[in-house]
């Protein structure tokens, strides 16, 4: 378990800074776009953002208890209070998905196969191990949402996409922040033996992705090649000590303060 310090709970209060500060954000949809899906653009898009649209909508209970029982044991309130934000984030992407499928005909799911997997293998797993399956899904979002983009002719599911790609970006930082700090007091050997293993579990999970959502994909001119090279490109940026420096220019950005590497 990492050390509490001042450092470790002021960038917990910053990231909260930001959620709130994005969460103020103007940008608005263009709801009352008309465009309706032709018949291909919903065979490659309709299975697909009904899974994702499932997953975004998770309520992370169990997830938010284990960060409240690690906020107290290391004296970080804002910790567990900036992961309830991320969280409330992730649910509002699922309400963007959810009013676009209504506006065309596509009902929701209520559970999915790959979705249950994934809520099971968290529920299973501790604090970090959770925040590792977690941040698998959010790694493969990045190139999903590049390609949902432009998978259809849908100014409005265009500009869902732009606006969760934008979240992602600091969603990995954050998420990264708090890896870093749950082992900063492991071993190196021991961390790179975690680092190798999560990839592991990455490259696996890109090929049930591919099955699942490859339609959209296609659709968008990708191959597996192109979609397994960003979603790994995401995974060395979120390993790398230079994502803490994208996460103080990201916060900066917001008006929010961020502690430097040195304080921690």
């Amino acid at each position: 378990m990492s050390l509490p310090n001042e450092a470790s709970a002021s960038v917990s209060k910053s990231w909260c800074s930001y959620f709130l500060a994005n969460r103020l954000d103007p940008q608005e949809m263009p709801w009352d776009d008309p465009y309706v899906l032709s018949g291909a653009e919903r065979n490659a898009i309709q299975h697909s953002i009904q899974q994702f649209q499932l997953g975004e909508g998770s309520k992370g209970r169990r997830l938010l208890d284990r960060g409240r029982a690690h906020a107290c044991a290391v004296g970080d309130p804002c910790f567990s209070d900036a992961l309830a934000l991320f969280i409330k984030e992730e649910q509002g992407h699922s309400a963007h998905l959810l009013r676009f499928m209504r506006g065309q005909g596509v009902p929701a799911l209520s559970s999915h196969w790959v979705d249950s997997v994934f809520r099971r293998l968290r529920v299973l797993a501790g604090l970090e191990l959770s925040l590792r399956v977690l941040v698998t899904a959010e790694i493969i979002a990045v190139p999903y949402y590049r390609a949902l983009g432009r998978a259809t002719a849908s100014p409005l599911l265009h500009a869902i996409s732009v606006r969760i790609l934008q979240d992602e970006a600091a969603h990995l930082r954050f998420q990264s922040s708090m890896l870093s700090r749950l082992g900063v007091a492991r071993q190196p050997a021991l961390g790179r033996f975690v680092s190798r293993l999560h990839r592991i579990f990455l490259v696996g999970t890109l090929f049930v992705v591919w099955v699942e959502h490859g339609s959209v994909f296609r659709a968008a001119g990708y191959g597996f090649e192109r979609f397994a090279l960003e979603a790994l490109i995401e995974f060395a940026a979120l390993e790398s000590p230079t994502s803490h420096a994208f996460s103080e220019r990201l916060l900066a950005s917001r008006g929010v303060s961020f502690p430097s590497r040195s304080e921690g």
